[in-house]
């Protein structure tokens, strides 16, 4: 490779996660912040705490529903159709939610079609829209970036939803967020390329999904990422949609709960930089297992210390290192040993295994508090997933 070809891949390399990663920080920021609307929501349809952590639990499952299938839609229509299409969604659901009063229009808003648009416009496709575009050796690293983006987008769309809603309700901020939204659509088309995929015709003849994921199963490996992730999905779900009004339980101000989600985000992209870095340096079973077993010390801490303002920033801290740490070391461990052109399908059913997880962590958070009008019920079980999830990530064979 000449000096000016050189040149020119690692300036598309940058180009192609600069743009992918502000989509996902748009979709995800989105995504992510349910929790800061859920008192917005409950005032706008009247509906209780725990019908709406079974909307949102549901929309973890279509979330992780869609990405197996989106997988399949862009080797079908390409990249650029499937992103678009999740685009398309994502601005029905923001439009539609303000106006869902009953829970039926409430569960297709916000549980289906928001869910479904985010979860298509998700770091699987992204990543396997630019993984056989930009340089090789920079996979590692491109993944942790594109992965803290969602960081980004949370850390920088909290406290402005926050303020968007307490200025103008639910509706202008709704109408608000549809703009950016909107204006992704020709960055899908560059980020997601020209071509039906990046495969060729032969590639999908010898390797049909059926078979890569039939062969993933007989996989140990897989399997042990699979279980690993279930309990990831429970424990972010349990963060993203009842962290911030736990916060608001714990005495602080709606205002200062933001503040603190976003501090949260903002950390999320140190811990998943860091993350892509160390998958490149040492063993990424150890990184992964050491991010899940970090998640259980903290809780720890939480539970036994008094829940001061300075306590719970620290817990969002800590909380935002581990977040989307786990990230880079389970996607770069499926594309190295599946290859690329499987990553979009085999990283999607891993991910919906995920969002089962994060089914239970989203809805059992919300009935476990009315329960017992306490969350360490649910920070508990939390602790044992994480626990489970370290032990069998050390047992990831290299």
């Amino acid at each position: 490779m000449t000096n000016k070809s050189m040149k020119n891949q690692i300036l598309l390399t940058i180009i192609l996660t600069l743009a992918a990663s502000f989509i996902y920080a748009i979709s995800s920021g989105i995504r992510n912040n349910y929790g800061i609307m859920f008192n917005a929501i409950i005032e706008n349809t009247g509906l209780s705490y725990s019908y709406i952590s079974l909307v949102l639990a549901f929309g973890q499952l279509f979330y992780g529903a869609i990405q197996p299938l989106c997988g399949i839609l862009a080797e079908k229509k390409g990249n650029a159709f499937a992103l678009i299409f999740g685009i398309c969604l994502i601005l029905i659901g923001l439009i539609w939610l303000p106006h869902a009063k009953s829970q039926f229009s409430l569960m297709l808003s916000l549980g289906l079609f928001l869910s479904a648009g985010t979860g298509i416009v998700s770091y699987g496709l992204l990543i396997g829209s630019i993984s056989t575009r930009i340089n090789p050796n920079s996979i590692s690293t491109v993944s942790g970036i594109v992965n803290a983006s969602s960081g980004i987008g949370n850390a920088a769309l909290s406290p402005i939803i926050q303020f968007l809603l307490a200025k103008g309700g639910i509706a202008s901020t709704m109408l608000i967020l549809s703009i950016p939204t909107l204006l992704l659509i020709p960055i899908c088309f560059f980020v997601g390329g020209n071509k039906k995929s990046d495969i060729n015709k032969n590639s999908l003849e010898k390797s049909p999904i059926k078979n890569t994921f039939t062969n993933a199963l007989k996989d140990k490996t897989y399997i042990l990422l699979m279980a690993g992730f279930f309990t990831c999905g429970f424990h972010m779900a349990l963060i993203m949609n009842h962290l911030p009004k736990q916060f608001i339980f714990y005495g602080i101000t709606s205002k200062e709960s933001s503040y603190a989600f976003a501090l949260y985000g903002i950390i999320t992209i140190i811990g998943s930089v860091i993350s892509g870095s160390l998958c490149g340096k040492y063993k990424m079973k150890n990184v992964l297992g050491s991010f899940y077993g970090a998640r259980v010390i903290i809780i720890i801490l939480f539970l036994i210390l008094p829940k001061t303002i300075f306590i719970i920033f620290g817990f969002a801290f800590l909380l935002g290192f581990t977040g989307m740490s786990t990230v880079p070391p389970v996607s770069v461990i499926i594309n190295l040993k599946y290859g690329a052109k499987s990553i979009a399908t085999l990283y999607g059913i891993v991910f919906f295994i995920h969002q089962i997880g994060a089914f239970l962590g989203a809805y059992l958070g919300g009935v476990l508090f009315e329960r017992f009008l306490s969350y360490n019920p649910i920070w508990i079980i939390n602790m044992i997933l994480c626990i489970f999830a370290s032990t069998v990530s050390f047992m990831i064979k290299d």
